[in-house]
């Protein structure tokens, strides 16, 4: 007797956390969807798999709370805000740096992190600095210094060395 592939067994347990949530089949597609894009988990790779069967047990903790129950697993809770500390803080501090001298010549109007952020937001349609990959957090730094460049404004600070003499 062969052991059962991965994939058959993340098959299965998608259908048993469907069953169980009590999910009809089209809300189950519709939830597949949004989740991996795929609509049918036999479809999806075992990485989008994995990527369902975690937002099934997040929405069976959630299932679990609303009946006043204590869930099984409780998956942790993502920080909403930036913190000190996080892996993106070098590169937040340069774009933060130059939306601020872009703020100082007078091309931008509120010198705030949520006016950065509300820009990324607007430039990646990601709704937060914390979840772009590092090709989109490089492409707003370039994007911000472009911007420097077409309106004369500095991007490197320049600093006077002092003279000894």
């Amino acid at each position: 007797m062969s052991k059962p592939s991965a994939p058959k067994n993340h098959l299965a347990a998608i259908h048993i956390a469907f069953k169980a949530l009590g999910i009809s089949k089209d809300d189950a597609c519709a939830v597949k969807q949004s989740v991996t894009g795929k609509a049918s988990a036999a479809d999806m790779t075992v990485q989008q798999q994995k990527r369902l069967l975690a937002r099934l047990a997040e929405l069976q903790a959630d299932a679990a709370k609303a009946r006043g129950e204590q869930p099984a697993y409780a998956p942790k809770a993502r920080s909403a805000q930036r913190f000190v500390g996080g892996d993106q803080d070098e590169r937040w501090f340069k774009a933060r740096a130059l939306w601020a001298a872009l703020a100082a010549a007078g091309h931008v109007r509120v010198d705030t992190d949520a006016a950065l952020t509300a820009y990324v937001k607007r430039q990646t349609h990601v709704d937060h600095w914390r979840f772009l990959n590092g090709h989109q957090v490089n492409s707003v730094i370039e994007a911000l210094k472009r911007w420097c460049q077409r309106v004369n404004v500095p991007t490197v600070a320049t600093r006077e060395e002092p003279t000894h003499g």
